[in-house]
């Protein structure tokens, strides 16, 4: 009997099948502690160019007072976009300064310290422009002339309100800071990191766009809720969660998750002094009080990530919060479903014994509800009326008190419509709203710690801004200095090197002679299938034309050797090439439509690592380059091996070594190019040295041998990603009618691959690489390239 009732119950889920069906974040450490530190062996000294500082200064400036007069209630004028774009401006500049810099020297933690200095520098320079209006205030205050003129006590009534609302406005000047600064991010500069680093955030975006960090560890309530449930502004009721929600866990938590103890130790987590006088203190302190409770020191300074890291997975296990519950997400296990009913009946009993149910359902509440009634400053209080801590008699009479000159009854009415019409909501129920609360309190526990670990780290930058402290740590080895003014002026500099693209136009002639024939117009054809879109990509990709004729077109890329300037001179020739490729194919897709022979095109690309040779005849520039002679080659269609061996018909490159007599192979080699892309071994090497490429071995479908590949992220002129795949191949030997493979003597040709079933899987299995916490190193000792 009893083996029978073990058989009835329901299997429980083992516990490494729950963390198996777990999302872990891959989220890169920071390694500050790689920097050698100034004399007081905590801090690292960083020179930022005073350009950057002048640029961020003001903008922030704009933006502070900005806020501050709409707190007066005064008017504003809006301060003139050149402001933002030369914020903008320099912060590219800058970065791709930093960028090279750190794939030279193999370091990514320099990238890292820019970018916590660059933070800091935004969070500390808000802070200077509220202290420096108070300043102001202070000084009109005491001007004689003012006292007579009567202006005294308008400026005291706006010193109390920027002292009463310091935070909010701190919150909403950072906010709008921090947003333009992820726009810029998101719109080039991970990117840059990608294809430069094959990293996109060295620094997490955990840290850099940290709500934690613009609200000074809490804020004011008002801004707090827009994050995160407003019961989790209170740090006791923090404290208590913490206990309900890692307690309901505890079976996956990993080893150095704990509850801490109710007696906290008396010492700081930090060394150093007290930093109550030092500016953006505030923040630490406060942020170090919340962590102090919510976390144990073994959890915060372990580096790697864990699946508390993604809140998601909380929200999965306790069966989601959708309209259908509960989910079993990516777990498909018998007795999962049983294994999430429990779970969330067992925290949502937690949170009731613990006396803060009322307030998880009253933050979701207010969160539905206040932004549609136009109440301003009332978050708290609706908040207390909605977990029932005040009357519905007190509330009114307490909104008739208020500012708000709404009608408290009609409010009142408008308030129980709108709960109830949250409450019929399916996401309103209560396993749902469990689900959801336990989500948001590990995302808010989450970015506590992330927003600690980004103070810590801005803690140990000593942002050096004076001139003569720039002057005394100018000559030590200890100080960084990132982009000095004589080289950041030198944004472009010379050229260092340049990429010619050759492209062969065949079947030119054919589709002019038939449409003519027909009436047609062959150069609206051609303009708007081939010419147009190649203007448009070379602009793209910061490329120029060298020259263009009917069966022949010549483009080029130029390195330039700023140290601000990105080289990918051969990465964007190449992505180039494949646009063109793609143009093509438009092309003779229309051409098929209208009864056209197809066009073909043959591209090669060769690098050279100095600058072009101009001529000039009458005016027009005409470059000179041995590159030209070898992408000319390259980009060839050798016709009697066209005409006696047949290629796979997915394969659009070949390169064979005739032989003749004996058998023996000769050092001249020819191509099968058709719509192919050759890269010659200087431009193959020059590749490694712009982008961090993946080597990945994929088996070819028909043959089963394996195609190696190197895999990478450009990033063109606007800052959108492209994903660029390289493939290397022996040379072949070439005798009558056969292609035989070559004893291996070290000669290789490589391929920009265009295939777009190939792309899609070497785009899988790049994106789902793990990130690196080091730079790649540059290939050594690689037997390259075929003799041209």
């Amino acid at each position: 009997m009893v083996r029978l009732f073990s058989r009835l119950r329901p299997v429980r889920p083992s516990t490494e099948t729950v963390l198996d069906g777990f999302d872990r974040p891959k989220l890169a450490r920071l390694r500050l502690d790689r920097f050698q530190r100034s004399a007081d062996n905590y801090h690292v000294d960083v020179v930022l160019a005073p350009a950057l500082l002048k640029a961020t200064s003001t903008y922030v400036k704009a933006l502070v007072r900005e806020h501050v007069m709409r707190l007066w209630r005064q008017p504003v004028s809006s301060f003139s976009d050149s402001i933002v774009q030369a914020f903008q401006r320099v912060i590219v500049e800058h970065h791709n300064a930093v960028v090279k810099r750190a794939r030279s020297d193999n370091r990514l933690e320099r990238v890292q310290l820019f970018e916590l200095a660059l933070l800091k520098l935004l969070l500390q320079q808000v802070d200077v422009e509220l202290s420096i209006l108070r300043t102001e205030l202070e000084d009109a205050r005491s001007t004689p002339a003012r006292r007579l003129s009567g202006q005294s006590l308008q400026l005291h009534q706006q010193a109390v309100v920027l002292a009463r609302q310091s935070w909010h406005v701190r919150y909403a000047a950072t906010r709008q800071l921090i947003r333009e600064l992820m726009r810029i991010e998101h719109v080039s500069l991970r990117k840059v990191r990608k294809s430069v680093l094959g990293l996109s955030w060295p620094v997490p975006e955990l840290m850099l766009a940290n709500p934690l960090l613009q609200l000074e560890g809490g804020g004011d309530p008002r801004d707090f809720f827009l994050h995160y449930p407003l019961l989790l502004h209170d740090p006791d009721v923090a404290v208590r969660m913490n206990r309900c929600v890692l307690g309901a866990f505890a079976e996956w938590l990993p080893v150095v998750i704990e509850v801490p103890s109710a007696t906290l130790p008396a010492e700081s987590l930090l060394p150093g002094v007290s930093r109550q006088d030092q500016t953006g203190a505030r923040s630490l302190l406060e942020t170090e009080r919340r962590v102090r409770q919510l976390f144990v020191a073994g959890e915060l300074n372990e580096c790697s990530s864990n699946w508390t890291d993604a809140p998601d997975n909380a929200r999965a296990l306790l069966g989601g919060d959708g309209d259908t519950w509960p989910v079993t997400h990516a777990w498909q296990q018998a007795g999962l479903e049983r294994l999430q009913r429990d779970l969330n009946a067992s925290l949502r009993r937690s949170i009731a014994n613990a006396g803060l149910l009322d307030r998880v359902k009253a933050s979701y509440e207010l969160a539905a509800i206040y932004p549609g009634l136009g109440m301003t400053d009332g978050e708290v209080l609706l908040f207390d009326y909605l977990r029932g801590e005040i009357s519905s008699a007190e509330f009114k009479r307490r909104l008739a008190a208020s500012d708000d000159n709404s009608d408290p009854v009609q409010l009142l009415r408008r308030i129980e419509r709108a709960r109830k019409e949250y409450r019929r909501r399916p996401d309103a129920a209560q396993p749902q709203t469990i689900a959801r609360f336990a989500a948001d309190f590990m995302r808010y526990r989450r970015d506590l710690k992330f927003a600690w670990r980004a103070l810590v780290g801005m803690d140990s930058i000593h942002l050096v801004t004076d001139e003569k402290a720039i002057a005394q740590v100018s000559d030590s080895d200890a100080v960084q200095v990132f982009c000095r003014d004589d080289v950041a002026a030198a944004v472009r500099g010379g050229i260092v090197g340049h990429v010619i693209i050759k492209v062969d136009v065949r079947g030119a002639s054919q589709i002019v002679a038939q449409m003519q024939r027909r009436a047609m117009n062959p150069a609206s054809h051609f303009s708007r299938y081939l010419y147009d879109p190649i203007t448009r990509a070379v602009e793209h990709f910061g490329g120029q034309k060298v020259v263009v004729e009917a069966d022949s077109i010549i483009l080029s890329t130029l390195e330039h050797g700023g140290e601000s300037t990105v080289r990918m001179a051969v990465a964007r020739a190449c992505c180039l090439a494949m646009k063109i490729i793609e143009f093509s194919g438009n092309m003779n897709a229309e051409n098929q439509r209208i009864g056209l022979p197809d066009i073909e095109l043959g591209v090669g690309i060769s690098y050279a690592d100095d600058a072009p040779t101009y001529l000039f005849d009458h005016g027009r520039k005409v470059a000179v380059s041995p590159a030209i002679n070898q992408a000319r080659r390259l980009s060839s269609c050798h016709v009697l091996l066209r005409e006696t061996c047949t290629m796979p018909a997915d394969q659009n490159l070949c390169v064979a070594a005739p032989v003749h007599g004996e058998g023996e192979a000769t050092d001249t080699l020819v191509r099968y190019n058709v719509n192919g892309i050759e890269i010659d071994a200087a431009a193959f090497v020059q590749l490694h040295a712009e982008l961090s490429l993946q080597r990945v071995t994929v088996r070819e479908r028909k043959s089963g041998r394996p195609d190696v590949l190197y895999a990478g992220m450009c990033a063109d002129t606007r800052g959108e990603g492209h994903l660029l795949v390289i493939r290397e191949r022996p040379v072949k030997l070439w005798m009558g009618r056969q292609l035989l493979e070559s004893h291996d003597d070290g000669r290789r040709y490589y391929e920009v691959v265009t295939e777009s079933r190939l792309l899609e899987k070497v785009a899988k299995r790049y994106s789902a690489a793990d990130d690196s916490g080091t730079l790649p190193r540059r290939i050594r000792g690689h037997s390259l390239g075929a003799a041209p």
